[in-house]
């Protein structure tokens, strides 16, 4: 009888760490929420986050590059980013963002910081001077 708690509440154990494990935040393997997608040329160009959605501050977020074809991921080199928001009357206020290539190849790395919540236009240069915008509204 005392075998059969013990296995019970092994099998009980183990359950809840595979479904905590499932559950985890995509910076630790789970599953990114598209935010934004568009197609520039012979690429799909894709912002990714655990929420869908970026918020006020300094974020963490994936940026991935597809050839359209095939929707294989494809390496484009060196990204450069550029994130501002129009401000009636004023200069735009600007964003500093970088990516970093995350390992696997066509799909970087983001850290960014939005000072303001509110729309920005989100934008990043690739492979031959090819150029994407993604207008984005930051919570």
């Amino acid at each position: 009888m005392r075998t059969k708690s013990i296995m019970a509440a092994l099998a009980v154990v183990i359950l809840g760490l595979t479904l905590a494990a499932c559950g985890k935040s995509s910076g630790n393997g789970g599953e990114l929420k598209q935010i934004a997608q568009q197609r520039v040329g012979d690429y799909v160009v894709t912002l990714l986050s655990d929420t869908g959605q970026l918020k006020q501050g300094k974020n963490k977020y994936a940026l991935e590059f597809r050839k359209a074809a095939d929707n294989q991921l494809v390496d484009v080199g060196e990204v450069k980013l550029s994130s501002r928001m129009p401000m009636p009357g004023m200069s735009d206020m600007t964003g500093g963002a970088s990516a970093t290539p995350s390992g696997t190849p066509g799909r970087y790395t983001v850290e960014s910081d939005f000072e303001m919540r509110g729309k920005w236009n989100f934008g990043a240069t690739f492979g031959n001077n090819q150029r994407v915008m993604f207008p984005i509204n930051v919570q």
